[in-house]
């Protein structure tokens, strides 16, 4: 009976993983070494030809290569995909998939072992948790016409982050410990095995991650920047029977992380002389956030049919508290976009934030932004086979979920550089009220095989209803709320075809309706899409490729008042009008010394991305990066051009790694032609050497961005913001 486990993931623990270019092309043309599961984002396919979409899967030894701490490094060898970097750690990911949007990584399905993992995917979905990239066995991407199995948001892809697998020998360990620039420390224990239990065996796994930085931005009064995040997490599988063709799976895991992170930048003149310094008035921003996950599934082989039901709750509490504006000698709000925008209009202003003048009557705001989420549900997933001809796959959910806000304000002023408060603000004087949803949802989808042809329609439901509470400022019992709701009921259909010209060359094209959840609003409206796709692969033993060129029409544009993306922080959904996306993915490996004698292997990864999005309508938002939109303008966070070129050398136990990686220049606000401003382009060198000493003890050296690059990612939501500086990091695995 085979159960859910990536085989290059338990090698990896091991030691005994040997790379190759099978496993590398894989990624990219094919499953991973061991199946994707129907229960994981394949959806039930069986080969490269059930995949309609473009399938990426990030396998072990792919994120072996450099151990990123940061997701968006890794994710950028993967085509289609769009970032905008943050606090360069990856704490907070924007991860966007072909024109999507990234902001918050609001507009993506994302999951941890097939389980939706935002705080609340439907109520408020912007991902102010991510799981931690180093405890992951892969990484599956999919966009494209596959979308049908995974939602809310179907307009642009999904990302399945697959953690470590329950080891199946009687004890598996592993140490892995890391040292780099900036105070940089990692440290991972995992532990795991398979007893028998009278007639049944019983399968665990504990793993605990914890990692830390001083962080690279100097505060202007000596505060620190760091952060620190832990990670732990137990696996139990129970067979009652070892014959039986059926087990429980119990998961629980929590995190807890403390980031002293901000929202605010730097004007244009201080970015360009010190780009890695903060303004003293950061000094108090931080984020203390705790995330819990519990699962219990029931898993079902009999041979035609697989199943897997799973009852699910996911808890996450944070308290982000940063600095949010500031009063001037009148009283009068003060916005930090316009400050550092402007800083000779606002120098009184401009001198509080940077420490420079002490305060008179001005005070800086800092809020508290108090937030407790929750999500629940009960899916089941299954597949039946009838043969080769025919698969289905089908799911089924229900879920709820909500975010209950509990803020404050705190008053402080600036005196000769350093921050002393001066008032403190009442919970839930400056936001309180709850945003919840409840959904049913479902979809089916068949794979059907006719000789060289492989046809996979399918059909997706969401049944939606939101509702938001909201209490007067003063109505801290919360006895009396101001109520809204609203309502959607869709259903998103799709198809795909695969024509397998010959053994290792296929066509496939794929169109489906795409979707995003609207808010409470009343008047607002989901957005829905048209999206397709068409596409070639090539994998033969020495080199693979694949080609996409995707088109997406969206209608009914839905924003979300977010801070992090230049906005008020309300959350509140807002449509525009429309607007399309259209681009090329291309992916291609290569190893030339291919069936060479010499025991070398030189296998190149390159990766290039086209993304041409635009509005198709004229409008007027309050969303500030989109504000007045002329048909035509470019829409704003979208880099034109992505790109990296990976190589490794290799031979029995020495590697040596190097990666370039590529992202032109991103229009900060809608615009067209050179009009608006900008990002700065930014080509990134990583590289790095691995030598395995023995079978159990693993050396390396790394170093990310090793040119030391300076660019800008942002300017939201207030002033320019930069990407990580050069890092060398020191680690070593002992596994057993």
């Amino acid at each position: 009976m085979k159960w859910i486990v990536i085989a290059a993931g338990l090698a990896s623990l091991t030691g005994q993983a040997q790379d190759s270019l099978s496993t590398m092309t894989s990624m990219w043309h094919g499953l991973p070494e061991a199946e994707v599961s129907a229960l994981e984002l394949a959806a039930g396919a069986r080969g490269a030809d059930e995949v309609t979409g473009a399938l990426t899967v990030l396998t072990s030894r792919e994120l072996q290569r450099f151990r990123y701490a940061d997701p968006m490094q890794a994710l950028r060898s993967v085509a289609g995909v769009n970032l905008q970097e943050e606090d360069g750690f990856g704490l907070r990911p924007n991860i966007g998939l072909r024109g999507s949007g990234a902001s918050r990584s609001a507009r993506i399905t994302l999951m941890e072992d097939g389980i939706l993992v935002a705080p609340a995917p439907y109520a408020a979905p912007a991902a102010y948790y991510f799981p931690t990239i180093a405890r992951m066995a892969s990484v599956e991407v999919m966009k494209g016409s596959s979308q049908i199995a995974f939602g809310p948001a179907t307009s642009g892809g999904a990302l399945n982050l697959v953690s470590t697998p329950i080891p199946e020998v009687p004890l598996a360990a592993r140490l892995d410990l890391e040292a780099g620039a900036f105070g940089g420390r990692r440290a991972q224990v995992m532990v795991g095995g398979l007893q028998e239990v009278g007639k049944g065996d019983l399968a665990y796994l504990v793993e605990w991650v914890d990692q830390s930085s001083d962080g690279f931005k100097a505060v202007d009064n000596g505060s620190t920047s760091g952060f620190s995040k832990a990670d732990r997490l137990l696996k139990l599988a129970w067979r009652p029977n070892r014959e039986a063709s059926h087990r429980w799976v119990l998961r629980a895991s929590d995190v807890g992380e403390v980031s002293n992170e901000t929202y605010l930048g730097l004007t244009d003149s201080d970015f360009a002389a010190t780009p890695f310094r903060r303004y003293a008035a950061t000094a108090e921003d931080v984020m203390r956030a705790e995330q819990t996950q519990l699962s219990l599934g029931y898993e079902v082989n009999r041979g035609r049919w697989e199943s897997t039901t799973t009852i699910y709750r996911t808890t996450f509490h944070r308290n982000w508290y940063k600095l949010d504006g500031l009063r001037d000698s009148t009283g009068a709000s003060v916005s930090l976009g316009d400050v550092v925008s402007n800083p000779e209009d606002w120098a009184r202003s401009f001198d509080v934030l940077t420490g420079a003048s002490t305060a008179g009557a001005e005070r800086l705001i800092v809020k508290a932004n108090n937030r407790d989420y929750f999500a629940e549900g009960l899916q089941h997933r299954g597949m039946w086979t009838w043969g080769d001809p025919l698969r289905i796959t089908y799911g089924l959910r229900a879920h709820r979920d909500a975010a209950d806000r509990f803020q404050w304000q705190d008053d402080f002023e600036m005196v000769e550089g350093q921050m002393h408060q001066r008032t403190s603000g009442t919970p839930g004087t400056a936001g309180n009220r709850i945003d919840g949803a409840a959904a049913l949802a479902g979809f089916v989808r068949a794979a059907v095989k006719a000789g060289r042809w492989t046809f996979t329609p399918g059909l997706r439901h969401e049944s939606i209803r939101m509702e938001r509470r909201a209490f007067a400022s003063d109505d801290l019992a919360r006895e009396e709320a101001e109520v809204r709701t609203n309502a959607v009921s869709v259903w998103l259909p799709g198809a795909g075809v695969n024509w397998s010209i010959r053994e290792d060359l296929g066509l496939f094209a794929g169109l489906h309706r795409g979707f995003i959840p609207p808010g409470s609003s009343p008047g607002s409206r989901a957005e829905q899409s048209w999206n397709s796709e068409l596409g070639v692969r090539l994998s033969q033993a020495s080199f693979s490729a694949q080609i996409v060129a995707y088109h997406t029409a969206f209608g009914n544009l839905l924003g979300t008042d977010h801070t992090a993306a230049g906005g008020t922080g309300s959350g509140d959904t807002f449509n525009g009008g429309s607007a399309a996306a259209q681009g090329v993915e291309v992916e291609w490996a290569w190893d030339p010394l291919h069936g060479s004698r010499s025991g070398w292997a030189l296998p190149i990864r390159g990766v290039y991305t086209f993304t041409h999005a635009v509005f198709t309508e004229s409008f007027d938002s309050d969303f500030e990066p989109w504000s007045t939109v002329d048909e035509g303008d470019f829409m704003p966070y979208l880099a034109p051009h992505t790109g990296s070129l990976g190589a490794s050398l290799e031979k029995d136990a020495l590697h040596f790694d190097v990666n370039v990686r590529y992202t032109a220049a991103m229009r900060t606000e809608a615009s067209q032609g050179m009009a608006g401003e900008w990002t700065d382009d930014a080509l990134v060198v990583d590289a790095g050497v691995r030598s395995q000493l023995g079978d159990r003890l693993t050396m390396r050296l790394a170093v990310t961005n090793a040119a030391d690059a300076v660019y800008s990612v942002a300017r939201r939501p207030f002033g320019l913001r930069p990407g990580a500086p050069r890092m060398l990091r020191l680690g070593c695995s002992w596994s057993l």
